[in-house]
């Protein structure tokens, strides 16, 4: 299970990164009137990737609290607040966004709300190759 659980980790850290890094900023600098087209565009496609991942990471880190709840209890932590930044906060930024309310201060928002994500999730893939190394070394 746990090389599944890296396959999922790694995919959403290198995605998220990706987000904050190259996507999010770049939505500072495309024309106001193109934007609107474009946000709602990489906003459905996104999902494509990020859903299904984010699916069987719970479902993973879900099966790994039923076997084992006080080494896992920290990823369920985190898967958590993760899920919570996304539905609660990040998704009603980007619902925003779509009505062209404050663009520029709700992608600058995005951006910070974001690298929560991003710093949740290169945490839970950094514990999950902590625990595979150890399990190779030890």
């Amino acid at each position: 299970m746990e090389w599944i659980r890296l396959s999922v980790d790694s995919g959403l850290f290198v995605l998220i990164w990706l987000v904050q890094v190259i996507i999010y900023p770049s939505f500072l600098h495309v024309d106001r009137e193109k934007l609107n087209y474009w946000h709602r565009l990489y906003t459905g496609k996104i999902l494509y990737f990020v859903a299904p991942l984010m699916f069987i990471q719970t479902g993973v880190i879900a099966l790994q609290l039923l076997f084992d709840p006080l080494i896992f209890l920290l990823d369920g932590l985190l898967l958590a607040m993760v899920w919570v930044n996304t539905f609660f906060i990040a998704i009603p930024i980007h619902n925003a966004i779509d009505r062209e309310e404050s663009i520029d201060a709700n992608i600058l928002k995005l951006l910070q709300v974001n690298r929560w994500r991003a710093w949740l999730w290169t945490v839970l893939f950094l514990l999950t190759v902590g625990r595979i190394l150890i399990d190779l070394l030890g």
